[in-house]
């Protein structure tokens, strides 16, 4: 566990990966709930805001990058008017620029909690902004007819992490907007425009995410009709090839026959039978153009 606190006051307590022994400690010495505590530990929790007793809980999530891609966990941010808790199971980003702004300027436990939420907004920011450039390379990719199997796995990372952030900030804003208008955190009033700053940041981001989300969209359903269409032409192609070669197959079949046949024994019988084909073929395939077939 890292635990930090503030160096003008214990106005702010981080602890992270925090195992049995300091919950114990976080629930006897500050009173905070150890279910909210224990929730913020759980990698699939979901965003929420609670009031009880002297703390409002807030819990939102936070996007890292690991080895395997862009990831987001929770994090919990109990608030009340003396101090600000913090507990997550990953490090939160820029958590040492956070700690450089508590010591320097942040002594405020709203504030600090908003600038926390200021970063983490810049990390989605970040993300979001890297899902955007692959969004358009997607695209270019698109216009060259190089889309491959790589191209399809990288439209699962981006809409997968695109849904997850979405998951995430949706939520949130709402919780701070509650926030705004609920009698039990008047320190948010206190500090409308540096939440409006927040919510403001989060709405952009939705709006990005959304955004990418339909343009995926709107790449696999046009990758899905240029796919139909070739498909389409392919089998097309490969029918009236059969037709072209079943002509002529049939006149020879007919030829090959150990029976007596018309003119089989004329010299220019074969000349003249090779003529016939080119000619039903050469009228098949005219009466196709004619009619659109091909």
């Amino acid at each position: 566990m890292t635990t930090t606190e503030s160096d003008k006051s214990s106005n702010w307590i981080h602890a992270e990966a925090p195992d049995e022994g300091e919950i114990q400690h976080l629930i006897a010495t500050y009173g905070v709930s150890e279910r909210f505590v224990r929730d913020a530990l759980d990698r699939d929790e979901i965003p929420r805001v609670e009031t009880v007793g002297e703390y409002t809980y807030v819990i939102t999530r936070f996007a890292y990058k690991t080895h395997g891609g862009i990831e987001t966990a929770p994090v919990l941010f109990a608030l009340s008017t003396k101090r600000l808790i913090t507990v997550s199971l990953d490090q939160l980003p820029s958590l040492n620029d956070v700690m450089r702004d508590v010591s320097e300027k942040a002594v405020d436990p709203t504030l600090i909690m908003l600038r926390i939420l200021l970063y983490i907004d810049a990390a989605y920011d970040g993300f979001i902004h890297t899902a955007s450039h692959k969004v358009h390379d997607l695209l270019q990719y698109l216009d060259k007819g190089d889309v491959g199997t790589d191209a399809f796995i990288d439209f699962v990372h981006i809409e997968d992490d695109m849904n997850d952030f979405l998951s995430s900030l949706q939520p949130t804003n709402a919780s701070l907007r509650h926030l705004l208008s609920s009698e039990k955190a008047p320190s948010f009033a206190a500090h409308r425009e540096l939440v409006d700053t927040v919510i403001l940041n989060n709405d952009q981001s939705i709006q990005t995410c959304e955004a990418n989300l339909k343009s995926l969209t709107s790449i696999r359903r046009t990758y899905t009709l240029i796919n139909s269409y070739r498909l389409d032409r392919t089998i097309k192609i490969l029918t009236l090839a059969s037709v072209f070669i079943s002509i002529p197959t049939m006149f020879f079949s007919m030829y090959g026959m150990n029976i007596g046949l018309p003119e089989q024994h004329h010299r220019l019988a074969f000349i003249g039978l090779i003529a016939l084909c080119l000619l039903v073929v050469w009228s098949a395939y005219a009466i196709g153009r004619r009619k659109k077939i091909f």
